[in-house]
């Protein structure tokens, strides 16, 4: 045997044994295990949720992510099967948007990535204002959206605290303390969910009981009146239920109303300005809940804005507002009323909360000229009216005591001095802030309301024309005081002053005799200011808007307002030197 030859098979022998034995005393090498990452995306609702993702290698996996809304933790490890599960937690997604990340996995030298996406978050506040009236109280709202949501308000007397998720809605209460101040008062609420955020403005009436002055006492402050008429109240009652937009201003006559128009009227000598308004006809967002369309509620609170500012006391109603209850007489069953005094209410309800800052310089009217020609028809129309009181006194604050317009059957003096009776209205203001409102066209031949071929052009005995059949015949000085009186003795003297709402001449351009017409318009003008005011009764004339004497139809306007100039001096001297004359009763 050769000895050395021998040496040199065993150590080739002993190396090749102690690599062999060496490999894999760990059970296993990494590459005798398949690297495995499962699933291989995770997708995730806003509300967020745990998922479970598992790995299989054949070394301990290391498992990140640098996303903040993702929590990723270790769940269970099996060291026979080579497998690690993880429990992947996504946080609720409480923004408005998608989002996305990335799980990274490695173990040795493998490695695999994870894509993870979130559907987007909502966020929203259910409303966006909200009113008290002066005693308090609490009400709520709701936030839909995910997270923990946080709620503060801006002001002590009032508080705001977030309920419980309950599913991806939050309800907040919020709670009023007493105003007793005598003024209202205003805070706001922040929403935030997240980098999400919202206000919710909140308003209290002021202390009920701040106005001060009455009926009477403001009655002899108002005349005379002017009325913007043609104007707030345009549009077409195809549009009733309907939001057309604030264009109808100018849908019956051309001129937007400005504040140079409000000034001139003041030059001229108006203490009152009545603004016939429209509502449901053309600017209602909801009929279900009778939303006024915001941008309309902001326009007509600009035109008062410049009559308040100017001094002028104002009258603003619902005008017409396309007939859908001042012509529903037809139908005064129980149900049918109950149903529209629900209407009204939710109406008056939005237009006090609107102006309830405003002093005794605003008054309300109800209606208009309610289509009731008996005494039935009248007794529906005094629930109207109630619902319309109710309405406006429960809002509180200036609107506990501010005077407020009732309106007669057809506004007709005869009508209203024979079926109306105020006994049968409750306010809650107490005795002393309710006024009556009636118009008067008579005669309407020369007037020009109707004339059926008959027109009367001469009005006034010492303005007739001899052997003319267009002398009037009836309706001259006397009847004109005899009706006014009537007024006087069933509502102005016990404490009820009357607004005469409406009144006016068409002035004609006359082929022979103009200066006989122009004088008859002058004293009637004259005679309805001067009986009115020693009656009680606060004249309003009626204005259209419409510069031109092209006979009997649309011309009954004293101001044209383009200018703005005097279109009819006969009309404004007639007021002025009515006013002049007359006293009111003491």
């Amino acid at each position: 045997m050769n000895f050395p030859r021998l040496l040199l098979s065993l150590f080739i022998w002993g190396t090749f044994c102690l690599t062999s034995c060496s490999s894999g005393s760990d059970g296993g090498s990494e590459s005798s295990v398949d690297f495995r990452v499962s699933p291989s995306s995770l997708s995730y609702s806003a509300a967020g949720d745990t998922k479970t993702l598992a790995v299989v290698s054949g070394s301990t996996p290391t498992v990140s992510t640098s996303a903040s809304w993702l929590n990723v933790t270790e769940a269970s490890r099996s060291e026979k099967l080579s497998s690690t599960s993880y429990s992947v937690t996504a946080d609720a997604n409480v923004t408005t948007e998608a989002r996305e990340a990335t799980i990274s996995v490695s173990a040795g030298s493998n490695s695999a990535t994870v894509k993870v996406t979130q559907s987007a978050g909502t966020f929203s506040v259910s409303v966006s204002e909200l009113s008290f009236a002066a005693a308090g109280g609490a009400q709520t709202f709701t936030v839909s959206g995910y997270g923990t949501i946080e709620v503060s308000s801006s002001e002590s007397w009032l508080t705001a605290t977030a309920g419980a998720l309950d599913g991806s809605v939050t309800t907040v209460t919020v709670s009023a303390d007493e105003n007793s101040d005598e003024a209202a008062r205003t805070a706001t609420i922040t929403v935030k969910a997240g980098t999400n955020s919202a206000s919710v403005n909140v308003k209290q009436a002021a202390a009920a009981g701040v106005l001060t002055a009455t009926a009477a006492d403001i009655a002899p402050l108002m005349y005379p009146g002017w009325n913007l008429g043609n104007t707030m109240e345009g549009g077409n009652n195809a549009n009733n239920w309907k939001n057309v937009g604030i264009s109808t201003e100018t849908s019956w006559q051309s001129t937007k109303t400005t504040r140079e128009v409000i000034d001139f009227v003041k030059s001229r000598g108006f203490k009152s300005v009545r603004i016939p308004t429209a509502w449901v006809m053309g600017h209602v967002t909801s009929e279900s809940e009778v939303t006024v369309d915001a941008a309309w509620m902001a326009r007509v609170k600009e035109i008062v804005d410049y009559c308040v500012s100017d001094g002028l006391y104002v009258l603003l109603n619902d005008h017409w507002d396309g007939g859908w209850l001042e012509n529903s007489f037809g139908d005064i069953s129980d149900a049918t009323v109950t149903l529209n005094a629900g209407k009204l209410k939710k109406l008056w309800t939005q237009i006090a909360e609107a102006f309830s800052e405003y002093d005794e310089h605003l008054l309300f009217g109800g209606l208009n000229e309610p289509d009731c020609d008996s005494q039935a028809k009248t007794n529906a129309l005094l629930k109207y009216e109630q619902a319309f009181i109710d309405a406006v006194r429960a809002t509180g604050g200036n609107n506990a005591k501010r005077t407020l317009v009732v309106q007669g059957p057809q506004t007709n003096i005869s009508n209203t001095n024979k079926w109306l009776d105020l006994s049968k209205i409750s306010d809650p203001a107490g005795t002393g802030y309710l006024m009556v409102e009636v118009h008067y066209y008579d005669p309407p031949q020369f007037t020009g309301v109707w004339e059926n071929n008959q027109p009367v052009w001469f009005w006034g005995s010492e303005n007739h024309v001899s052997g003319d059949s267009h002398n009037a015949t009836w309706g001259e000085e006397d009847y004109v005081k005899s009706q006014f009186q009537l007024m006087k003795t069933k509502f102005a003297d016990k404490g009820y002053p009357v607004i005469l709402g409406e009144y006016g001449v068409n002035w004609r351009n006359l082929s022979s005799n103009q200066d006989k017409h122009d004088a008859s318009v002058k004293l009637y003008h004259k005679t309805v200011c001067r009986e009115a005011v020693n009656c009680g009764m606060i004249p309003m004339v009626w204005d259209i808007n419409s510069p031109n004497q092209n006979g009997t139809t649309g011309i009954m306007t004293v101001i044209n307002r383009a200018t703005p100039s005097v279109f009819n001096p006969h009309a404004l001297e007639g007021i002025q030197e009515g006013i002049a004359a007359a006293e009111w009763p003491r």
